[in-house]
């Protein structure tokens, strides 16, 4: 018998310094990603494609690390 697991997350934009998208360099690419019982995570654009914050998670990073965590919990789990 199959489990139901469901997962939820809110990505909220934090880089509006006033003017919004009206212009490419007029925000910032910060977003924070929040999951109910788990800290915030901060994240940015990567900067070398757009404007990031270099010291930030980044969406390629996250996808790398939620990768890597699954292969290393299928491996031990045997």
């Amino acid at each position: 018998m199959a489990r139901l697991h469901t997962y939820g997350t809110e990505l909220r934009w934090t880089g509006n310094r006033g003017a919004g998208t009206a212009d490419y360099r007029a925000y910032d690419r910060s977003y924070e990603t929040n999951a109910p019982g788990r800290p915030v995570l901060a994240g940015s654009a990567d900067p070398a494609v757009s404007r990031g914050d270099a010291t930030a998670w980044n969406p390629e990073l996250l996808l790398l690390a939620s990768i890597a965590q699954c292969h290393l919990l299928c491996t031990t789990a045997r």
